[in-house]
């Protein structure tokens, strides 16, 4: 394969994953070229979109190592990968110092969002991007890549890996419908994963694929993991899980209502029921449990949550974008009534069953065997409330998925790892393509910006074979 362009290091995908590692390597004197498929200035991507806040499973990254190594293991139920849990552990803080240093702002709003980024998106329901957190911090880490000699190239999308020459690995890549080859000693996939593209959501997550939401650019198309698993590589466990969030059914056409207010705080307050009025899952396991186990439903548009006046009151007003009073503001559906049986008929429920379930909800949270349901409830993380007090609300919903959990298997370095978990050498991912993190049998969510930070971080680090000293930092 011919070579039109060579560069040390390469890196497809000009998220924050990408951005970091490409900053990073080039302050440790490598050559750098990063390349990205959007061709506008400000391409559209999870980044730019993010809500911006870095932390370790909802824990802040400077509470400890100690306490973030528990922390994931708890959330994950111990099937984390021991290495790159240990790397998000230990360089969390590290990260976010560079962060500082690269003259990103960082604010805090309070609980386990000590470190958000400046300007905050999380101003209102729909999608608000422009000129804030995400975008700011993908210009500025543009602006300092290019500070640093290292180059950028828009519009060009990465299709192949040849890695059958002996000084490194070529890049075959789209450029206005022409073909360019770069050679690069080292390659760092960092294109976001899969959760735009519909055909392996299909084949890792849900048939159901017109009745779940993209809550993401769809951008994230699969590239990056096709290459690597034709040049080798193995996929973590976990590739049917995914980060996201439950929200209103009318997110599916009402751009106000996407990608927020979604419904982390009403889910875990209240029951979720299916068309039939049954519950389906326990939703003390927390809103990205629950977000996967509707678009697990035979029919992912066909749940609601159901709860009261009080907790309509309560949680359902609790969110930095809270879902009383944006989502009924914004034209989203809610039936009210005053008993569970009117409630049950306006929604298009077996009123007989919803009613039922209702009933031994409520005595088993008055009771405290909530244990004792089926499925059972949870209560060590999200107090379960009783749905007693008139009016009643049934509020029809629907998932919408960020990124994949799962993704290509890494090391603590960022390596990709073949079938026999070695190391391929001169490859290395970073990001939400990545799997090995976040997962286990609560489908718990570790972290997303973070992770994509420290790995990246750690990539261009391997790769230099030098870590930035503190003066860089």
């Amino acid at each position: 394969m011919s070579t039109d362009v060579s560069t040390e290091v390469l890196v497809i995908g000009g998220g924050i994953a990408g951005m970091v590692a490409a900053n990073v390597a080039a302050q440790l004197g490598k050559s750098v070229l990063l390349i990205e498929r959007g061709s506008e200035e400000k391409y559209p991507c999870n980044t730019r979109w993010t809500g911006g806040t870095f932390h370790v499973c909802h824990t802040d990254p400077f509470s400890g190592q100690e306490n973030l190594l528990q922390a994931i293991d708890r959330t994950t139920g111990g099937t984390a990968r021991k290495d790159v849990a240990l790397a998000l552990a230990e360089d969390s803080p590290r990260f976010i110092r560079w962060l500082r240093a690269e003259s990103i702002r960082l604010i805090s709003l309070g609980g386990y969002n000590t470190c958000v980024l400046a300007p905050p998106s999380r101003i209102g329901p729909g999608l608000h991007w422009e000129g804030l957190g995400g975008d700011v911090m993908l210009r500025t880490l543009e602006a300092n890549l290019k500070k640093r000699g290292g180059h950028m190239q828009r519009g060009t999308r990465a299709t192949a890996l040849d890695r059958s020459g002996q000084d490194g690995i070529v890049v075959q890549t789209e450029c206005d419908d022409k073909t360019a080859n770069f050679r690069a000693q080292d390659v760092i996939i960092a294109d976001g994963g899969f959760a735009g593209d519909f055909e392996m959501i299909a084949s890792y997550i849900t048939p159901h694929t017109k009745r779940v939401l993209r809550r993401n650019a769809c951008t994230a198309t699969g590239d990056g993991l096709r290459m690597a698993l034709a040049a080798g590589a193995a996929l973590s466990n976990g590739m049917e899980n995914f980060y996201g969030h439950l929200l209103s059914r009318n997110a599916m056409e009402n751009e106000r209502l996407w990608p927020r207010p979604y419904l982390d705080a009403l889910v875990t307050a209240c029951i979720a029921v299916d068309g039939d009025g049954i519950r389906f899952a326990d939703e003390g396991l927390g809103p990205n449990y629950m977000a996967n186990a509707v678009a697990r439903l035979k029919d992912p548009l066909g749940s609601f949550l159901v709860f009261d006046q009080a907790i309509w009151s309560g949680p359902g007003t609790s969110a930095l974008i809270a879902c009383n009073p944006h989502i009924p503001n914004c034209g989203g559906t809610m039936y009210k009534a005053q008993t569970i049986t009117e409630l049950a008929g306006m929604a298009g429920i077996p009123g007989a069953n919803l009613q039922h379930v209702v009933d031994d909800y409520n005595q088993a949270v008055t009771a405290g065997k909530l244990q004792g349901l089926s499925p059972a409830r949870h209560t060590d993380r999200y107090p379960a409330l009783p749905i007693k007090v008139a009016p009643f609300y049934a509020l029809p919903m629907c998932t919408g998925i960020t990124h994949g959990m799962g993704g290509i298997l890494i090391d603590g370095n960022s390596a990709v790892l073949d079938k026999k978990h070695e190391p391929i050498p001169h490859l290395y991912a970073a990001g939400t393509v990545t799997g090995g993190l976040d997962g286990g049998p609560a489908i718990g969510y570790v972290s997303g910006l973070t992770k994509s930070g420290v790995m990246g971080l750690r990539a261009a680090e391997k790769i230099a074979g030098a870590k930035l000293s503190s003066q860089r930092q």
